[in-house]
């Protein structure tokens, strides 16, 4: 089913690995979901990205994205630091937030999830794994 540009869902990738940026677009799109897939490199241009929804929306030709997918582990700023600004931040903190991540470490769960994030998820090393935890995902938009 194909949707206008209206009514496509937003997903906004942050992550600095380009492999695993194909692997979750590929995913998406071999689960049969029909989002606008967005990218960006680390936490810097996530705000940035942010910021400029914001004020399109203002504008009124701009929307949010409706989840973003977020690795803790990246240059510049890492998920974790962009993860507390969206938490307190009153435009950005209620976009459904999902951990995309290397880590498996319980206190990177706990801030997460202290932090607001929907899900954690551990990045998987088989693709038929990338398209079970990418239908989970279904849920949160």
């Amino acid at each position: 089913m194909e949707y206008s540009k209206e009514e496509r869902k937003i997903v906004l990738v942050a992550d600095d690995d380009a492999d695993d940026c194909l692997l979750i677009k590929d995913a998406l799109i071999d689960s049969g979901l029909d989002w606008d897939i967005q990218f960006v490199g680390d936490g810097i241009e996530l705000m940035e990205y942010l910021e400029n929804c914001a004020r399109r929306e203002e504008q009124g030709d701009g929307r949010f994205p409706d989840m973003i997918l977020l690795d803790l582990n990246m240059p510049r700023k890492g998920g974790r630091e962009a993860l507390k600004e969206i938490s307190v931040h009153t435009r950005f903190n209620k976009i459904p937030i999902v951990i995309l991540t290397t880590s498996d470490e319980p206190q990177d769960v706990a801030l997460c999830s202290s932090l607001g994030a929907k899900l954690f998820i551990t990045k998987p090393n088989m693709y038929n794994e990338w398209l079970e935890r990418v239908a989970a995902l279904k849920e949160f938009v």
